[in-house]
């Protein structure tokens, strides 16, 4: 069966992790990462922290050492998104959708 969206529920720091998605080190390549996608009919989209967050929480975190992204509500525009994680990186918190492949092609 292939991965679907659940109930998000995020800890003290702001942070969530789907419970059908792969542990992945920091070994773990984008290709590998691509190819699990792949396997489960899902194209993975990302929301960066530095992109996306208002720029008082980016103070906050990158400036005065905040560790909580709680206040942070990544998105993703992709039809049937639906959040796999939000995890925090070497350049900040980031946020994991996962939208259904289409074959549809517009005429």
């Amino acid at each position: 069966m292939n991965i679907q969206p659940e109930t998000v529920t995020r800890d003290q720091h702001g942070f969530w992790t789907h419970s059908q998605l792969p542990y992945w080190d920091e070994g773990t390549t984008w290709a590998d990462a691509t190819k699990w996608f792949t396997a489960q009919n899902l194209a993975l989209h990302l929301d960066q922290f530095e992109d996306s967050a208002p720029e008082e929480l980016q103070d906050a975190w990158f400036e005065q050492g905040e560790c909580n992204c709680s206040q942070w509500q990544p998105s993703c525009h992709a039809h049937g998104a639906f959040l796999i994680s939000i995890h925090d990186t070497e350049d900040g918190p980031i946020a994991m959708f996962a939208a259904p492949i289409t074959t549809d092609k517009a005429l």
